[in-house]
């Protein structure tokens, strides 16, 4: 951001001259329509283009962040980066197609036939209201997004939800 890259440094990894728990958003002069570059997951390296919509007075700045708006859901966990999470989408949709195709020709599927990441996860959904709840509830449990991290991870906390 502003010609200077912030991350986390760890032993044997990248190194940065700030740590990145002190720099915080607001401490720079955004202008909408600003972008910069967030990677999240440095194993399967998702890069992520922000874009600022909005700037607010700080009296009307919430207490715990908001999401504004969004597509898609997000990736699940370890699904090996963009090109798994391609390969993952891939397979869903084939999946279907051959499943419908197997309907049509008079077979019967049972649920159990079905692979629990056909139920769970729906790449074309996102829900705005849902996001913005657990990102209250991440700052409810104790104001630190660092603090789900440290005890195990965020996967149950946006575990996806059955249709």
């Amino acid at each position: 951001m502003w010609g200077k890259d912030y991350g986390l440094s760890y032993a044997g990894g990248t190194w940065y001259a700030d740590d990145a728990r002190r720099v915080h958003l607001g401490d720079f002069p955004w202008r909408v329509n600003d972008k910069f570059t967030y990677t999240y997951d440095f194993g399967d390296y998702w890069q992520h283009q922000v874009r600022v919509e909005k700037v607010l007075l700080p009296a009307k700045v919430p207490a715990v962040p908001v999401c504004v708006s969004g597509r898609r859901a997000c990736p699940p966990e370890e699904v090996g980066g963009p090109r798994g999470y391609d390969q993952r989408t891939l397979d869903q949709f084939s999946w279907a197609y051959e499943a419908h195709d197997r309907l049509l020709a008079g077979e019967d599927i049972r649920e159990d036939d079905v692979p629990t990441w056909f139920w769970t996860y729906r790449p074309e959904h996102f829900d705005k209201d849902q996001v913005n709840q657990k990102l209250a509830k991440l700052y409810q449990l104790k104001g630190n997004p660092d603090f789900l991290l440290s005890q195990g991870g965020y996967d149950y906390f946006f575990a996806y939800e059955r249709a």
